[in-house]
């Protein structure tokens, strides 16, 4: 028998199970760099995405363990939308370097930092090409995948929600109704994502 306190015992035996309940069914983060960003061409971004992933669906369990709700629930759905974004960024600027590296780009979008006027020459001179292109932001991205038909029109839609509520997560916390439906759309937003930069990438490799 533990010489610790009963009262302490019992917290310890509920938090195990918060824990384990968390962790259930959940994919370790070698099994999602191995599987959904088998893909990904940098070792390095392949393992960030991962974790990120794995990181989101942890709080969402954590989530259910603890029946959040109100307040709390809209802090566990900002938290999800802020990362399935960064992984959607991430996939993004890894086809996008893919495309820029291997001669892949036919479009002029991604010549700019300014993609609508054309405007502000980028530098793709450089030796770090993924690194040019994880300087530039997400809606640079989005719209330079959709020009060069990396990702579907539809998709590039999704994406565009799902930055547009990232932003206003950044911008207006306090004020953003962020409810358990945008964070089922964001997680399908980047399960669409993947499925498209996988057919992508094996059709330009």
């Amino acid at each position: 028998m533990s010489g610790k306190p009963i009262q302490e015992q019992f917290g310890q035996a509920i938090i195990n199970s918060v824990a384990e309940f968390a962790r259930k069914d959940l994919e370790d983060v070698a099994t999602l760099s191995g599987t959904l960003f088998s893909h990904v061409t940098d070792s390095t971004l392949r393992a960030t995405l991962a974790e990120t992933l794995y990181g989101a669906r942890w709080i969402y369990k954590l989530g259910l363990a603890l029946l959040v709700k109100d307040e709390e629930q809209m802090a566990h759905v900002r938290a999800q939308l802020i990362d399935y974004g960064a992984v959607c960024e991430g996939l993004l600027v890894d086809l996008i370097a893919h495309s820029i590296t291997r001669s892949h780009m036919t479009g002029a979008r991604y010549k700019f930092k300014d993609v609508k006027k054309l405007q502000r020459p980028i530098n793709w001179a450089v030796k770090d090409i993924q690194g040019q292109v994880t300087r530039q932001t997400f809606f640079w991205q989005i719209a330079v995948a959709e020009e060069e038909n990396i990702i579907s029109a539809p998709t590039i839609k999704r994406l565009d929600s799902l930055r547009d509520d990232r932003n206003t997560v950044h911008m207006a916390a306090r004020t953003f109704k962020a409810y358990l439906g945008r964070s089922h759309a964001a997680f399908e937003t980047l399960h669409k994502v993947i499925t498209e930069a996988k057919a992508w990438k094996a059709a330009n490799p």
